[in-house]
């Protein structure tokens, strides 16, 4: 009896504990930083013909610089430049509804602030485009 008793209290606990730690993860989507991959960028791209074969020589890859890292804090999206790019695009889109909730152009940019308060919670779609690059993220407001 005293073994039921304690297995029983023991799954309410673990379950009580993965609902609160399942709650902490969706939370933290919420702030930190804002993954950007390369987008339209068919260079990166190794077709299968490409696949490394004794008598082919091995194509030499690199890691790619990232020009820009974006961060998502209260509702705040602050973008921050690696190097001095000319003219910078960023657009920010809500994803469920299509609607570009901001889109602006600036020069020689160092660091970006974007306010997003106001707008509604969901998923947002971030593009950055510069110098024939363009990085795309998605983040959860």
């Amino acid at each position: 009896m005293k073994r039921i008793l304690y297995l029983s209290i023991l799954t309410v606990f673990l379950v009580i504990m993965s609902t609160t730690t399942s709650s902490a993860k969706e939370l933290a989507n919420n702030n930190g930083e804002i993954t950007l991959t390369v987008a339209k960028d068919d260079t990166r791209h190794i077709e299968h013909g490409h696949d490394i074969e004794p008598d082919r020589p091995v194509t030499p890859r690199s890691i790619i610089f990232q020009p820009a890292y974006a961060y998502l804090y209260n509702d705040v999206v602050d973008i921050s430049f690696n190097e001095s790019i000319a003219v910078v695009s960023v657009t920010i889109t809500n994803e469920s509804t299509g609607e570009a909730v901001n889109s602006e152009t600036h020069s020689n940019p160092a660091t970006l602030s974007i306010d997003l308060n106001g707008e509604s919670s969901g998923n947002y779609l971030i593009e950055i485009e510069a110098d024939n690059t363009c990085l795309e993220g998605n983040f959860n407001l």
